[in-house]
């Protein structure tokens, strides 16, 4: 008789594809294409399987939204684990995830007023909550980078904290100027219209701490590239050469595109120039030298979200929660102030 495993050899993808393929409950999450080429093999082969449309018995059904393009979340696996972290959440809690719906793409009010939660994940305006909450009261924001007004639950990390703490180890073991290296948040509307550009709590720290410290604000905003990184790096170290004393970077990509201006200048960061990061990818500890970066959560967002939805939806209350989960700071060889 033939197994999972079989039909997976056969068909050139992994057996947790396969299982989700025949599954009713669970073939919306695999593309079209791979499900009738799994769904022919396991015929060909005699596998038996529940082919019916049956309802699954989930009695939770979470809508999901989102601002990011399918190009933002292929260039940045920060979002992918976010997504990752809801699937596995709602697997584990027997909780029916729809497709994710990119609001660019257009918002179906009719599926969200029947699903038993929406979770938006980015950056959107209080009209766009606002809307929603119109047509479902159980709304959950990840990362969305700012307040809403009592309009909806947000589950996000600590950055602005993480920020300050940095920012303090920083100039305590440093004594020139510290740069920060940051982009920018897309705002969207429920149109898909981006209708402005906010301020990340990241810049906003910085920008709060150089005034309470009465340091110069050395901020540079850029696109989201390593290349674009490099050269603004480079700019900086022809404005400031000796006097810049450390940088700050929005996440660990950047960091790269920081690290080859530095070398390109015949400087080490961590022995000429402190360098900070945010994200803490996989990479980070394996770059020469190792990159000292800030681990945020990202697919505990997304599992966290899950949780915090199933919770809504059981137990009603008439405020709305903010979701914390802390970012760790990981020393390492571009600035460790233990060594």
């Amino acid at each position: 008789m033939a197994t999972i495993k079989d039909i997976s050899k056969v068909a050139g993808v992994s057996p947790g594809t396969v299982s989700r393929a025949l599954s009713p409950s669970k073939n919306k999450f695999v593309a079209e294409e791979t499900k009738q080429k799994v769904k022919t093999i396991a015929d060909q082969l005699g596998y038996e399987y529940d082919s019916s449309a049956k309802k699954a018995k989930n009695t939770i059904e979470i809508a999901v939204l989102t601002t990011m393009t399918l190009e933002e979340e292929t260039r940045d696996e920060y979002w992918r684990f976010v997504r990752r972290g809801m699937y596995e959440a709602a697997e584990r809690e027997n909780i029916t995830l729809g497709n994710i719906n990119r609001i660019q793409d257009g918002v179906d009010l009719q599926e969200i007023a029947r699903a038993s939660a929406v979770i938006i994940i980015g950056t959107v305006t209080i009209a766009a909550v606002k809307k929603i909450n119109q047509y479902n009261k159980n709304v959950i924001i990840v990362d969305g980078g700012g307040f809403y007004h009592d309009l909806a639950d947000i589950v996000d990390t600590n950055l602005g904290e993480l920020t300050i703490s940095i920012l303090n180890q920083l100039a305590a073991h440093t004594s020139g100027k510290i740069a920060f290296i940051g982009c920018a948040r897309n705002q969207m509307d429920l149109d898909g219209q981006i209708v402005a550009s906010v301020e990340d709590a990241r810049t906003k720290a910085y920008k709060q701490w150089t005034a309470d410290h009465h340091q110069p604000e050395i901020y540079k905003e850029i696109s989201p590239d390593t290349g674009s990184a490099m050269a603004v790096t480079e700019s900086l170290l022809k404005k400031y050469d000796r006097d810049l004393s450390a940088i700050l970077v929005w996440s660990d990509p950047f960091a790269i595109g920081a690290m080859r201006a530095l070398a390109k200048h015949q400087l080490i960061a961590g022995k000429d120039i402190a360098l900070m990061s945010f994200d803490d990818l996989e990479f980070a500890s394996f770059l020469t030298p190792s990159l000292s970066s800030i681990w945020i959560p990202k697919a505990e967002l997304g599992f966290q979200a899950i949780i915090h939805a199933k919770s809504m939806i059981k137990h009603k209350r008439h405020w709305t929660v903010r979701n914390i989960i802390p970012g760790k700071i990981q020393y390492r060889e571009t600035f460790n102030p233990n060594l």
